[in-house]
């Protein structure tokens, strides 16, 4: 029985609560392997947001701590080595080896230190002098070390956040009230229903025809009596 028009319309958050449980891994760079420099690189904890816009504070596993070499150099440095070749009759490199390996290295002589001996006799008989040569070799060893570590930990705990993405909207209206109906006429009885003019019509017309076709016979026997009377 109203009839309502749109007023006003309000527009209500709905802050909606989310969490989940979240992993992140961690990289960095270390330039020692030890241990102890290694977790002085890692906080306890950490705060964290993810790509999505949760955030929380997450907590350092330690089980997953992982040290790898991040590269490796190498260096050159010169290595030598000394022999002694004595008891040598005379000074003459011709018995002096030219190269010779050392610790796997091959190494070339690079110059000769001769040195005389005391004058020996063998059976009495006095022999010349002896010669001792003390032959220096050099050569070259590369070596590799490591440049730096890479270290990787996994972070976990619980991210969370409130969503604002839900929203209610209220529509106000205002009603009035509906103009009341009228009301249908009552039904009477037989008589006021009944529709007298639908036979009082016809029966008139009737009448009047029949009248008007009875005077005409009337007059047209009245004729007919004076032609009679008057032969």
């Amino acid at each position: 029985g109203f009839h309502y028009t749109l007023t006003d319309l309000l527009q209500q958050e709905l802050p909606e609560y989310e969490s989940r449980p979240h992993t992140e891994t961690v990289s960095l760079e270390s330039k020692s392997k030890d241990m102890e420099s290694v977790l002085a690189l890692l906080p306890q904890e950490k705060e964290f947001v993810t790509e999505d816009g949760l955030s929380g504070t997450l907590s350092l596993q330690l089980d997953t701590v992982q040290v790898e070499a991040a590269g490796y150099g190498s260096s050159t440095r010169e290595v030598s080595a000394t022999r002694s070749y004595p008891n040598l009759a005379s000074q003459d490199t011709a018995s002096i080896p030219k190269s010779i390996e050392e610790d796997g290295r091959p190494l070339t002589l690079q110059n000769i230190d001769w040195r005389t001996d005391n004058t020996a006799s063998v059976a009495g008989y006095a022999m010349g002098d002896r010669y001792t040569a003390v032959a220096t070799y050099t050569g070259t060893a590369t070596s590799s070390y490591v440049t730096g570590y890479t270290v990787t930990a996994d972070y976990s705990g619980t991210v969370s956040r409130i969503a604002l993405n839900r929203v209610r909207y209220v529509a106000i209206f205002e009603g009035e009230p509906l103009e009341p109906a009228v009301p249908m006429e009552e039904p009477g009885d037989g008589l006021a229903q009944f529709n007298w003019a639908a036979i009082l019509l016809p029966l008139g017309v009737v009448f009047t025809v029949g009248g008007v076709i009875g005077a005409c016979l009337f007059v047209k026997r009245r004729r007919e009596s004076k032609e009679e009377d008057t032969e």
